[in-house]
């Protein structure tokens, strides 16, 4: 369960057995950090109209931490340098194959539900952002087209996720994230790279700017890259989420599509931030891990329409309204 519901649950009922160490935990925050985290995320506007705005803010500064504590943990084993990284190394997925990105095929796991279940454990997609539901939309499209369109995935688990069924109680979010293609037509006629790049004005959000190109390519094909890059001087974990496609010029279809999330030290992050993602040392920075990967020669040869090529791209950025508008 995502920790805000956890320490959400054990707050409002006084019969959980962990209310009181809830309770304990958010009295004793540091003050001081508890004002600066309030000032940052303008907490004073969504807790207007909670009754006991004191505890409404230390409860929202208690998941805040434990959020950060939880991606530390999961950075850490994403980046693991060992052959089987979490949760690949638990006895159940013993048996699994994985591939060089540790990247395994949707198609060993039973979807019912849409739900990754492999031995009654229920597995899921591995979140691309801090939020621990960033990966929910994306989960969505990926299912829909496995499950309904036979197209064939390969993801990434999330490392510290594996939960017997008869225990899991998945959340639903009701929201519609939508692309829509772009001009097609334009694009096949393309010569040379198409790029942009958006910049973000909030403040308070992690992403500095996002940055994409279309780059034709002598195989008759064109090459798609987006990256949303963090801010500089980010306070938390410094990871961009990177996006890729490849569109074949001859079909009107995309043959590949994958997205990543990219690790980077303040180091590496100072280099990227100086490039556009068409320069080749944009990409010569960071970890990337791969969060899922289509292929068409994985699916005899079938490539993805435009409209499934844009639902991935926006829902993988979810949360970006300049993506959104991009599709849009």
């Amino acid at each position: 369960m995502d920790p805000m519901f956890e320490v959400f649950e054990a707050l409002n009922d006084h019969e959980h057995q962990e209310h009181q160490n809830i309770l304990s935990d958010i009295k004793s925050l540091d003050s001081d950090a508890l004002t600066e985290f309030v000032a940052k995320f303008h907490l004073d506007e969504m807790i207007d109209r909670q009754s006991d705005k004191d505890i409404a803010k230390r409860a929202r500064f208690l998941v805040y931490i434990l959020q950060n504590q939880i991606n530390e943990q999961r950075k850490e084993k994403l980046t693991e340098i060992i052959e089987r990284r979490a949760p690949y190394n638990s006895s159940n997925l013993s048996e699994i194959e994985i591939n060089d990105n540790q990247l395994v095929k949707m198609e060993v796991f039973d979807l019912s539900y849409y739900n990754l279940m492999y031995n009654e454990m229920v597995y899921m997609i591995c979140p691309v952002t801090e939020s621990s539901n960033s990966s929910y939309w994306l989960s969505q499209v990926i299912f829909k087209l496995q499950i309904e369109n036979n197209v064939n995935f390969k993801v990434r688990l999330d490392p510290l996720k594996e939960i017997h069924k008869d225990q899991y109680n998945p959340i639903m979010y009701k929201m519609h994230v939508h692309g829509k293609p772009l001009d097609w037509n334009k694009l096949k006629s393309l010569r040379f790279d198409d790029f942009g790049q958006w910049f973000n004005e909030k403040d308070y959000e992690k992403a500095g700017f996002t940055d994409y190109v279309w780059s034709p390519k002598k195989d008759n094909t064109i090459h798609f890259t987006c990256e949303e890059v963090p801010k500089l001087g980010y306070n938390g974990i410094l990871s961009s989420r990177y996006f890729h496609a490849i569109f074949d010029k001859n079909t009107g279809r995309i043959n590949h599509c994958d997205g990543a999330i990219r690790f980077y030290t303040e180091e590496e992050l100072a280099n990227r931030v100086r490039y556009q993602v068409k320069d080749p040392d944009a990409r010569k920075v960071g970890k990337r891990i791969k969060i899922f990967q289509f292929d068409s020669k994985d699916n005899n040869d079938v490539e993805l329409g435009q409209d499934d090529f844009c639902d991935l791209a926006v829902n993988f950025f979810v949360w970006n309204q300049d993506v959104m508008n991009y599709f849009n």
